[in-house]
């Protein structure tokens, strides 16, 4: 607890530096980063050590972030960039397979299935976060909101009043009081929020739509946590990594953010468009 404690005291002002004070390239340097270190602890935890022989495939995951992030600020052509880039890196996944099948230290298909994921869908998610970004500093915001409010309500809801397990064979210690829990704690989370811009920075999205963030926000945050925990459970690890003590890896802290970035998004484009 107490290093949780530390990481989050550390973690969060210099989060919060960089998504409200920064330069959206800070963001998308950010998630970059984060995205290689993903794709790098889910190759990890799927094939082991066969990681090293496609090392390129956490790069191919930043410059995926960076594209899709950035857009056209970035690469003008962005749409042939993405699409060259994702050809280059199922080549490179691929072949690297076909290379090294029936010789020692092979590539087996679940790790570039697993590369090829990162590649591509986590570098999708933290891409999210960096269009957020350049949307509002504030609504870059919402994801987490929404995502660790429902962590905190669910803790707390499962702590105090779980009981009956919400899907033991996934993640023993949740429960359907948690889940509950974590639904009140996202809409709560999301209410605060809602104050706070609509004085701080003159933005109101209104009642109606930060209602149905809350619900969205933990309904996709105990989906991407319980579909993380299935990768977790079939291959049997307690945790993706060790870069923030307490916490675990990237995707053990990222890994419903992962998923309520690119539903709010959506939801905002079509409600904002």
């Amino acid at each position: 607890m107490k290093q949780r404690l530390i990481v989050a005291a550390v973690g969060i002002p210099v989060l919060l530096l960089i998504l409200l004070a920064a330069p959206v390239w800070a963001t998308a340097a950010m998630c970059a980063l984060l995205s290689a270190v993903g794709c790098y602890e889910l190759m990890h935890a799927v094939g082991g050590e066969e990681w090293k022989r496609l090392w390129i495939m956490p790069v191919f995951a930043a410059l995926m972030t960076l594209a899709v992030g950035l857009g056209e600020d970035l690469i003008p052509e962005v749409g042939f960039a993405i699409a060259a880039a994702a050809f280059l890196a199922v080549v490179c996944a691929f072949g690297v397979a076909v290379g090294t099948h029936g010789k020692p230290g092979a590539v087996s298909s679940r790790t570039v299935m697993a590369g090829l994921f990162a590649a591509f869908g986590l570098a999708s998610g933290f891409a999210c976060l960096v269009i957020l970004r350049d949307i509002s500093p504030a609504i870059v915001l919402t994801p987490f909101i929404g995502a660790f409010m429902s962590d905190t309500g669910a803790f707390f809801a499962g702590r105090s009043f779980g009981k009956r397990k919400l899907a033991p064979a996934v993640s023993p210690n949740k429960t359907v009081a948690g889940c509950i829990g974590g639904f009140i704690g996202s809409i709560v989370g999301m209410a605060i929020f809602h104050l706070v811009v609509k004085t701080w920075f003159q933005l109101d999205l209104g009642w109606g739509n930060i209602l149905i963030m809350g619900v969205m926000g933990s309904l996709f945050g105990q989906l991407g946590d319980l579909s993380f925990s299935v990768i977790k459970r079939e291959f049997g690890i307690k945790d993706y990594g060790t870069i923030f003590p307490g916490h675990g890896g990237v995707l053990d802290r990222f890994d419903s953010v992962l998923f309520v970035a690119p539903a709010y998004l959506l939801y905002l484009f079509f409600v904002l468009a």
